[in-house]
């Protein structure tokens, strides 16, 4: 917390005393006032009895009259104060000491320290063209949005779809363990359903020691095919679960029926026929045909952008984003680095709105980014109107930005209207 934030503590507090402890501390005249103005009013009737009777004269009367009228008017003038019972000095005492660490102890049990930052760093929108150049504040701070989402969850723990965003939260920041359980606590709340089985049965492959994807993660894969056979995720993870196995056919027959769903000419075409050929060669087979094809050409001096991925669009409550690399960065991509394109609001939380996690492979690479990506269920894209699309190859897989890893941001936008947005990653982040 800011040293700002406790100078506005401060003053509020010293207010809320103030309006407190003033009523019982202020002179109290009423008594004395009283007493005065009765002993007038007595001399008046007096007064007026005497000269109602012929003992003074009339001139005497006035005289008279008009000394008591003065006499009350310096009581209003000059009121009389009377001591603050002791009583009343110690309560204001008690109060002065206790409300304030009354408060303190409040805020500590029920009050969110960083809601005064929460829109503090990152929320100013970045010049038309310009890329910001230094994080946590320009990327999606997804530790910190698992931490959050936990904290409701406690306090909700029904919230079935609150328990597969924070697996998923878990998952995209390599937290598996912590995935794990999360998945578990959904498949208790929510129906049973393809995607949730897929990404379960990805989660314990990696949750467990060593990784592996025999047991009980396959079984749910299986599952998952049952509800839905031509599922994506799980064919894909279906087909690394026969490889472990040692059986190649059967991973080849599965990578193949993914392969027909696949756009021609994708980059995940190419990843797909890769492992395809990986199986047949397992096999003692010929690789297939046409994966040279599939992917799209290397940079040259005369084509220094790789040729454009098929054309991408979004459905409707969705915006596209089309990815690419700058050619002089290619060298530097990590094996096994990932790729996380997300949108986060132009004037608003840093936390991702929407997020993708991807592998990295040929560029273009073609996404699209919805509401039911988001990290909170509270944030998404929905709430929005502007945005940030931002997208950055991190070296270390791990969803917070570090030294060498690649990124881009496009200016803010209204992603409704603009549908798409095409991204060329081409700083280092320092």
């Amino acid at each position: 917390m800011s040293l700002t934030f406790w100078l506005m503590t401060a003053v509020l507090t010293a207010l809320a005393l103030a309006l407190m402890l003033w009523p019982l501390l202020r002179p109290s005249r009423s008594g004395a006032i009283a007493a005065e103005a009765s002993g007038l009013r007595e001399q008046l009737e007096v007064l007026k009895s005497s000269h109602a009777s012929g003992l003074i004269s009339d001139a005497d009367f006035t005289v008279r009259k008009q000394a008591l009228s003065d006499a009350v008017l310096a009581l209003v003038d000059r009121p009389v104060s009377t001591p603050t019972p002791r009583a009343v000095s110690v309560l204001a005492l008690i109060l002065l000491v206790t409300l304030p660490l009354a408060l303190v102890l409040l805020y500590r049990q029920v009050g969110n320290p960083n809601a005064l930052g929460f829109a503090g760093r990152g929320t100013e929108p970045p010049a038309a063209g310009a890329q910001p150049d230094a994080l946590p504040e320009n990327a999606p701070d997804l530790a910190a949005a698992a931490e959050t989402l936990a904290a409701k969850l406690r306090d909700n723990p029904e919230d079935g779809e609150g328990w597969v965003l924070l697996g998923r939260t878990y998952r995209a920041t390599e937290q598996f363990t912590p995935a794990r359980a999360a998945f578990e606590r959904a498949l208790k709340l929510v129906p049973e359903n393809a995607d949730l089985l897929a990404e379960y049965a990805e989660v314990l492959g990696l949750a467990s020691e060593p990784r592996s994807l025999a047991g009980e993660p396959e079984a749910r894969l299986d599952r998952a095919l049952v509800l839905d056979p031509t599922h994506q995720r799980a064919l894909w993870l279906k087909g690394f679960a026969r490889t472990q196995a040692g059986d190649g056919a059967a991973a080849e027959d599965h990578w193949n029926r993914l392969l027909a769903q696949i756009e021609p000419g994708s980059s995940v075409q190419t990843a797909v026929i890769d492992q395809i050929n990986q199986a047949r060669a397992s096999q003692g087979k010929e690789p297939v045909a046409g994966a040279a094809a599939a992917a799209p050409p290397a940079p040259t001096a005369d084509n220094a952008v790789a040729a454009p991925a098929a054309e991408v669009t979004a459905p409707s409550g969705a915006i596209a984003v089309q990815v690419d690399l700058a050619p002089e960065l290619a060298s530097k991509v990590a094996p096994g680095a990932v790729l996380f394109v997300f949108a986060r609001a132009e004037n608003g939380p840093p936390m991702p709105l929407a997020i993708q996690r991807l592998a990295t492979g040929a560029f273009p690479v073609a996404v699209s980014l919805d509401a039911s990506m988001g990290m909170l269920p509270n944030m998404s894209l929905n709430q929005f109107e502007r945005v940030v699309i931002g997208a950055r190859i991190s070296m270390s897989g791990n969803a917070q930005a570090q030294a060498g890893d690649l990124e881009t941001f496009s200016a803010g936008i209204e992603w409704r209207s603009a549908g798409r947005v095409d991204l060329t990653i081409d700083k280092v982040h320092e």
